[in-house]
């Protein structure tokens, strides 16, 4: 009998405790509901929360750069060409007159044959070339009058075993050609240089690139413009933002207390039109009288990535494309002998040829501009052995960098990688690096501006604002761009009184720097609800955008951050995983109880933010790059 008792009053008791669980469940879930707003079918949402938005703080971080969690992952001695062959030399010479001649001192010289010829624009995927000419023991009577020369040199005995493909570079000035001799003024304009570092933020600079913005502080005095923020998901639309000037998503805060505003170009017209008539600040300079020298490290370069137009015409006085048209088209055999066993890496014929620009043009006003690619774009470790290239290429330059404008400056932050899932890896993302130097006559009157300004928010069209403001300051004969719809302030400039949040500035949202406090759920179950609307809404946005047909419909994965805005309407971060191609996105929502405790789930930004890699996955999307991010293609190659 006692023992049928202690049973009873054990399950008794086991039916409390669970009720209890349940109650307190219950509880926790209700609390949670009753911080989203009730609306009902007929409900409004409300539109002012200008109290909770208009207050922007910035969030500081370590002077270098350095957390725990990035010190547990980073390899500082990772070097591609560490064990690269220092004393490689080529078969043939390129003299600064244009000519070509064979290099007698290269062991092996003697049983090679040599020709050489040039290499010439033609289009953004096109190059014609020139004659070949077979290289002598002395200077060729032939003057190669292009940038770029493509030698290749064979075994005399077999003309199919080639011994070297190589391109040489110069800075071939049309003057040149000219018998005339004519007394020119030195003009000491200042020159400008633009150094973009692909997907490079502030505090990854800092950490990986030390010795270089220690130099740069000393020496120049450089300001880190620490609080720069990304205005779109990859490198398009910063480059037309920091370059152009326009703006090519729109900026919806209906529901932050301001009005939608449109963007300049959509999508669409910002890849399919020629950018020859656009107020390109680089061709601008030129106009004005600069010599000018524009430079990646990819055949696909920023304004033609995957498929879009670029330029019809040359853009710059210097262009570096024919180079990479060649490189890239001839790979195989060209990367044989100019590549990393040689300590070539794709950056390294950049700042070679950059420096060739500014030897030549010492007397003239200059305005380069080199966006490498490659370096830092997909690893984190690749930047830390470019610490000291770069500084023995800012020290050979000194004296002209000392009286020049140089922007030392990322696109955004690393958008992959094992970084990512860290909180500075996180922000770092829409924190692109932006070091500003000026000349040293104007450091005493402007650096004082540059370090007020730098602790507040600031965009890519801040600086497309800043290169304006140089280049009408040092303009001849009183001419002015005068760009329409400037967007952003110069830097060089106290900026306007007043609000600077993502609500005033054409910042989106889900890239928003600004912080604000935040509530994490730690309720599975209305996590997978919240995520369950997300991605209705990601489906949605195929249909929208008319590309269901050939993207996956998604399915909820998991949902890894659910952040919940205090004093925000409803407004929700979510972050969550895809069972299509494991896709992951960052999305702003807002949640609305409904009358019935149901959540409506409705997305705020129109862009989802993409966080891993999507490669060949989303391959099907490359006559509308700007929506490859949230594409899974129904064709993708098998996993």
């Amino acid at each position: 009998r006692y023992q049928s008792l202690f049973w009873a009053c054990l399950g008794i008791a086991a039916v409390l405790i669970y009720i209890g669980l349940m109650t307190e469940s219950s509880n926790d879930y209700n609390d949670i509901m009753k911080s989203f707003p009730e609306i009902g079918i007929y409900g409004n949402i409300p539109e002012d929360e200008f109290s909770t938005f208009s207050n922007c703080t910035l969030a500081e971080f370590p002077e270098d750069g350095w957390t725990d969690e990035i010190r547990a992952t980073a390899d500082v001695d990772f070097n591609p060409i560490k064990d690269c062959d220092r004393s490689f030399s080529t078969f043939t010479i390129l003299g600064d007159n244009g000519t070509v001649w064979m290099n007698s001192t290269k062991q092996g010289a003697e049983n090679v044959v040599c020709k050489a010829r040039t290499i010439f624009h033609k289009g953004e995927r096109e190059v014609t070339y020139g004659q070949w000419s077979t290289v002598l023991n002395s200077a060729s009577r032939e003057i190669f009058n292009s940038d770029f020369v493509h030698t290749s040199c064979h075994t005399k005995d077999n003309e199919t075993n080639i011994d070297e493909e190589f391109i040489h570079m110069q800075i071939w000035k049309e003057e040149n050609n000219s018998t005339e001799s004519e007394e020119k003024t030195k003009d000491e304009r200042p020159s400008v240089f633009i150094l973009v570092l692909d997907s490079v933020s502030t505090t990854q600079a800092l950490r990986s690139l030390p010795k270089t913005i220690a130099m740069m502080r000393e020496e120049f005095d450089v300001v880190n413009m620490r609080h720069l923020n990304k205005i779109g998901e990859n490198s398009h639309p910063a480059a037309v933002a920091s370059l152009i000037g326009k703006l090519m998503t729109d900026c919806d805060r209906g529901v932050f207390g301001m009005k939608k505003e449109p963007a300049d170009w959509n999508e669409t017209y910002a890849c399919y039109h020629y950018l020859d008539d656009e107020p390109f600040i680089v061709k601008e300079f030129t106009k004005f009288g600069y010599k000018s020298l524009m430079a990646e490290d990819w055949a696909t370069g920023v304004f033609n990535y995957p498929n879009c137009w670029g330029f019809k015409n040359q853009p710059t006085t210097h262009y570096n494309r024919p180079f990479q048209q060649h490189y890239e088209k001839d790979g195989e055999k060209s990367r044989k002998f100019m590549g990393i066993d040689q300590c070539f890496e794709p950056h390294t014929f950049l700042f070679n040829y950059m420096s060739k620009f500014i030897n030549v043009y010492k007397d003239s006003p200059k305005i380069g501009f080199l966006w490498p690619v490659d370096l830092g774009h997909d690893d984190t470790d690749k930047v830390f052995h470019f610490d000291d290239q770069l500084l023995d290429w800012f020290k050979q330059h000194k004296e002209v960098m000392d009286k020049s404008y140089v922007f030392l400056m990322g696109d955004h932050g690393k958008r992959y990688g094992k970084t990512r899932g860290t909180w500075i890896g996180d922000r770092e993302v829409s924190n692109p690096m932006l070091f500003v130097s000026v000349p040293k006559n104007v450091r005493k009157s402007i650096n004082p501006i540059l370090k007020k300004n730098s602790d507040q928010l600031m965009t890519h069209f801040d600086t497309y604002a800043s290169l304006v403001d140089i280049l009408n300051k040092n303009s001849q004969k009183g001419g002015v761009f005068n760009p329409q719809n400037l967007r952003g302030n110069s830097y060089f400039r106290p900026f306007p009184e007043g609000e600077r949040s993502c609500r005033t500035l054409p910042i989106p949202f889900q890239f928003c720097l600004c912080e604000w406090d935040k509530t994490k759920s730690e309720r599975s179950n209305l996590n997978k609800e919240i995520g369950d609307g997300a991605v209705t809404q990601l489906n949605k946005k195929l249909i929208e955008e008319k590309i269901a047909e050939r993207c996956e419909a998604y399915t909820l994965k998991e949902t890894h951050d659910v952040l919940i805005y205090d004093q925000g309407n409803g407004v929700t971060e979510i972050n969550f995983v895809t069972e299509e191609c494991g896709a992951e996105f960052r999305a702003l929502v807002r949640v609305y109880r409904m009358r019935d405790d149901r959540l409506n789930v409705s997305l705020i930004s129109n862009e989802f933010a993409r966080r891993n890699a999507y490669g060949n996955t989303a391959k099907c999307m490359e006559d509308r790059p700007y929506l490859r991010p949230i594409c899974c293609c129904r064709d993708r190659p098998k996993e």
